[in-house]
């Protein structure tokens, strides 16, 4: 993948202070794509009726050339010793739209807060099925339109499922990362990590 090789690049090169944009593509090591299997709604005809067409199961999106939407993307060594990156102030978003959660992937630093929202006007549950944070499992009724869950809950560094109890086709991942230098990828497989800054070392 070329975002490997400029990630190496950057991360190896000493006495130098750099800040700049990591870019590139995931794709797929597959023989063929397998079919998207459509989302099957039809226990909630509210939800259905959010959707004049088909929606499809995002386990595994690819486009035609196999580049994979959804994919995280994180720098995961090359920092000083002992670096320690501050959690952001304001809440990562998960939206609850169209009975599906959007994006299907989010990414937080750990300890940042994550701000749940629901515009479907009925009822979801929002359960993050962690192992190494808090579980949480907590209903948004329908005139709930926001829920704000504190950094506490995502304090280590984790990849936690999350699925709506009410409505089991949703499911998606909110993943816990050690530092703000992450993406995810788009519809295209391509991926920006903005602001990568190594500082200079002696």
């Amino acid at each position: 993948m070329k975002g490997s090789y400029l990630v190496a690049a950057l991360l190896l090169v000493a006495h130098t202070s750099y800040a700049g944009t990591i870019k590139g593509v995931v794709k797929a090591k597959l023989a063929s794509a397998p079919p998207a299997a459509k989302v099957k709604m039809n226990d909630d005809p509210t939800c259905m009726a959010k959707h004049p067409t088909p929606v499809m199961e995002e386990h595994l999106v690819l486009d035609a050339s196999k580049n994979v939407k959804y994919a995280f993307v994180c720098l995961k060594s090359g920092f000083p010793e002992g670096q320690v990156f501050r959690a952001p102030v304001e809440p990562a978003v998960l939206d609850q739209n169209g009975c599906m959660f959007s994006p299907h992937v989010v990414g937080l630093v750990a300890g940042q807060g994550l701000k749940v929202l629901n515009n479907d006007g009925v009822l979801h549950n929002v359960h993050l099925m962690s192992k190494v944070n808090q579980e949480l499992d907590k209903a948004m009724p329908a005139f709930t339109k926001k829920m704000v869950l504190p950094g506490t809950i995502f304090a280590k560094t984790e990849i936690i499922p999350v699925k709506c109890d009410a409505h089991p086709w949703m499911n998606g991942f909110v993943v816990v990362a050690g530092n703000p230098y992450f993406a995810v990828t788009a519809a295209d497989g391509s991926f920006e990590i903005k602001d990568v800054y190594r500082p200079a070392t002696t």
